[in-house]
């Protein structure tokens, strides 16, 4: 596994020697996509998000103009079955009714090894924002980029499951989130 991880480290090494005069990747392509899961009960729970819009300027060889900023519309979140869906863009969930969009803007992007940057910004869901720092991954995907980072939020902090769903017994303290870019210039 050294092997490949290092075969790999020293692929992205040349991808990157190759962009430094190159443009940003500045389109996301459809093939993105966010997920998260709940654990409910034991059991985990998929999902995701049919809509959202990312905006990025992403230049692995310049991170101080790196730009990225993702909304989400709450309303599509799919969790599998159309009652478990109506139940997570709910008021006790996602209230998308009241708060339509999640979001996370960039503020900024610190190279953390051969193809990982930390990225600081503020998330925002269900009304509340703080400050969230996620560590991203990217790696060529052909003549693309994919940027991933997997990130778990404290559900009770954003108040995502309020009311007889606060009980982390029932449903997990956690929510994993998993953002796929895929990135072209």
């Amino acid at each position: 596994m050294k092997t490949r991880q290092l075969l790999s480290a020293l692929g992205f090494g040349l991808v990157l020697a190759g962009t430094a005069s190159a443009a940003p990747y500045t389109r996301v392509l459809p093939a993105s996509t966010i997920n998260f899961s709940a654990t409910q009960m034991g059991v985990t729970m998929p999902g995701h998000f049919a809509k959202f819009n990312a905006r990025v300027a992403f230049d692995p060889a310049n991170v101080a103009a790196d730009k990225l900023a993702i909304d989400v519309d709450a309303a599509s979140a799919d969790a599998g079955s159309s009652q478990t869906s109506a139940l997570v863009v709910g008021a006790d969930w996602l209230d998308a009714a009241h708060h339509p969009q999640a979001g996370f803007v960039a503020t900024r992007f610190t190279a953390a090894g051969p193809g990982r940057w930390w990225v600081d910004g503020t998330f925002s869901v269900k009304g509340r924002s703080a400050p969230l720092r996620v560590l991203a991954v990217a790696h060529p995907s052909g003549a693309d980029l994919a940027l991933d980072a997997d990130f778990k939020l404290q559900r009770l902090q954003w108040a995502l499951g309020s009311g007889a769903w606060a009980d982390t017994s029932v449903v997990g303290a956690e929510i994993p989130v998993h953002v796929h870019l895929l990135l072209a210039r």
